[in-house]
């Protein structure tokens, strides 16, 4: 609880809505995963990120915080139970600002973590016209090409908020369903609410380095295709390369605009 009173201490902005998402998207290994991201947002900032991820930020960012991880760890491996203990299995925060101008992101893997800032972007979108209803609200289509994916998005304009999972924004309204068209990333809405959250800031930013995008995207591919060297390099370990493992090459991430 201290290290969640840390947070709200420095927080500025607060949302006026909080929006679930489920993230289903694929393993290198071609197993499907779904995450649980949330979005809070307000008509000029958002934050768009891993609650698990920041459970374990906050945890990390105090001695106290620190130790409490360390125990829960030890318990996990004791009761032969490590799945139980949470993880950063989705490192990333996108925050968005129109004020400033600008999206800052943080991400990575288990071996490296990395933040960047570029200036904030609308995807250039071409409405469709289609409608389904999403949680009881009714939704246009749009689609765009954006950093080498082709998307197809559903929106309300029930909730003029002009935002959306991820990076995408800029339509007439709140994007409560986004999709690219090889099926390897798809964003749900599973529950909105009303809320005064603080959007507070992401902790630990000395965890991260400091690049710029495609160097992260080309480093992290390179981690994809070569997992038991990343992590070894990290570690400070030699790691065997476990030819059992069949990594799928079609699989990217959700800009493939780097390579």
């Amino acid at each position: 609880m201290a290290c969640i009173a840390v947070m709200a201490a420095v927080a500025q902005e607060k949302a006026d809505i909080e929006v679930s998402y489920n993230y289903r998207h694929f393993h290198r290994t071609g197993k499907e995963q779904n995450h649980q991201l949330v979005l809070l947002a307000n008509m000029t900032e958002s934050k768009f990120y891993s609650p698990e991820t920041e459970y374990i930020d906050s945890l990390e960012y105090t001695p106290e915080g620190k130790e409490i991880y360390n125990q829960m760890k030890m318990a996990a491996f004791a009761s032969g139970n490590i799945g139980s203990v949470p993880s950063r299995k989705i490192p990333m925060y996108i925050l968005k600002s129109k004020k400033k101008g600008e999206t800052e992101v943080y991400d990575g893997n288990v071996a490296m973590m990395f933040y960047y800032s570029e200036p904030y972007e609308l995807q250039n979108w071409e409405i469709v016209d289609s409608a389904k209803t999403i949680l009881g609200y009714e939704c246009v289509m749009a689609t765009c090409d954006y950093r080498g994916r082709e998307w197809s998005a559903w929106f309300t304009t029930d909730i003029p908020v002009q935002d959306g999972p991820w990076k995408l924004s800029g339509l007439p309204g709140l994007i409560l369903e986004a999709s690219e068209s090889t099926g390897q990333h798809h964003f749900t809405a599973t529950g909105i609410q009303a809320t005064q959250r603080e959007m507070t800031p992401v902790l630990g930013e000395d965890h991260y380095e400091k690049t710029d995008r495609i160097s992260m995207l080309k480093a992290l591919r390179k981690f994809e295709e070569n997992p038991e060297t990343g992590l070894g390099v990290a570690l400070g370990v030699k790691i065997a390369k476990n030819n059992d493992v069949e990594i799928d090459k079609r699989l990217d991430f959700l800009e493939t605009d780097y390579r």
